[in-house]
């Protein structure tokens, strides 16, 4: 039996319709991201209040963080300083550098130091994420301060003079930022469900007695309150903050596999919640640039990690009273550069 053609009355009105419905997809697709990116907390820049040397010298006095005795003493004047100009990313590059700041505010404080300084740098052509933690010990020029440790340069300037700081010590450039509070950083975790990390006996113990649970040596899932007190320890390694940033950079990569596993309704629902949890300095606008560019490549990027000051490239020193670490600036530049790729 011959099959007849539909009507052509019946084909122009399908030909009338599907590009409606298409359309009526369409908006309600960008409707629904406009809704999604309305529930992230924006900062204006422009706007971020800043500190003067005075007053940056009084929060830093109040609160003068680790200062370890056991450090020889080295000279200001004596630390080298890069005058190397190459920037790694900016316009036209293929890479995309978002720094995600980690916050460790009291309560009643606008802003503290930046905790955590990890810069997620997206090789879009090579499908990589790199992960590079920058000591918050590091011992920088901070433009229009006195030299101090890096993390003093988001206390007194926020987003823009960490970025800036960044840039001419580093030679990185910074597309966003992302700050994340630490127990809302928990929060997201418990929202995915926890995160797997691999527990040595001595950071189990540890994680247990700052939870309250217990906690085997190996293969473990932690909920967010474990996660973060994993991502904390400082004293089981001689190294350090070293050691700290590290875990830090596992829990991140665990965090990220576990959201490319959920579905996407999963993933939406998820963002739902976790978008009202995190600060950007990025527009809308460049939210949405990231994400067409970004998206496609997420659930095959292979993510890899390092931190700043590499090995061998610095010194522990104790300038004014503070434990730092100085790095040979030059060293690290070009270690960046050919982890991350410069222009």
């Amino acid at each position: 039996m011959s099959h007849q053609p539909p009507p052509r009355r019946c084909r122009r009105a399908v030909a009338l319709i599907l590009p409606g419905l298409v359309l009526c997809v369409l908006i309600g697709g960008a409707l629904y991201l406009q809704h999604l990116l309305g529930r992230i907390h924006y900062v204006d820049v422009n706007t971020t209040p800043t500190l003067s040397q005075e007053q940056l010298d009084a929060y830093l006095a109040s609160d003068p963080g680790d200062t370890p005795e056991d450090t020889p003493t080295m000279l200001p004047e004596d630390v080298p300083f890069s005058d190397h100009d190459t920037q790694i990313g900016g316009e036209g590059s293929d890479i995309v550098n978002i720094l995600l700041i980690g916050q460790d505010r009291r309560e009643g404080e606008p802003r503290s130091r930046s905790d955590s300084m990890i810069l997620c740098t997206f090789q879009k052509s090579a499908k990589k994420l790199i992960l590079t933690s920058f000591l918050r010990d590091t011992y920088v020029k901070i433009p229009g301060y006195r030299k101090n440790r890096l993390n003093a340069a988001y206390a007194a300037g926020g987003m823009p003079l960490l970025n800036r700081t960044l840039e001419e010590n580093f030679g990185v450039h910074i597309d966003g930022n992302i700050e994340v509070d630490f127990y809302q950083f928990a929060e997201i975790i418990d929202l995915l469900g926890g995160v797997e990390i691999t527990l040595r006996a001595d950071e189990a113990r540890h994680v247990g007695r700052e939870t309250g649970t217990e906690l085997e040596e190996g293969v473990q899932m932690l909920d967010g309150a474990q996660a973060l007190a994993y991502a904390r320890i400082r004293k089981l390694d001689a190294d350090g903050d070293f050691s700290r940033t590290n875990r830090q950079r596992r829990v991140l990569t665990a965090l990220l596999e576990r959201y490319r596993s959920v579905s996407f309704t999963q993933a939406l629902s998820l963002l739902e919640q976790i978008l009202p949890k995190i600060t950007t300095d990025m527009a809308e606008k460049e939210i949405l640039g990231h994400v067409v560019s970004l998206f496609p490549i997420f659930s095959v990027m292979e993510i890899q990690n390092q931190h700043i000051p590499a090995p061998d490239t610095y010194a522990s020193r104790k300038i004014d009273g503070m434990a730092v670490l100085v790095a040979d600036l030059d060293a690290n530049r070009r270690i960046l550069e050919q982890s991350l790729g410069a222009n």
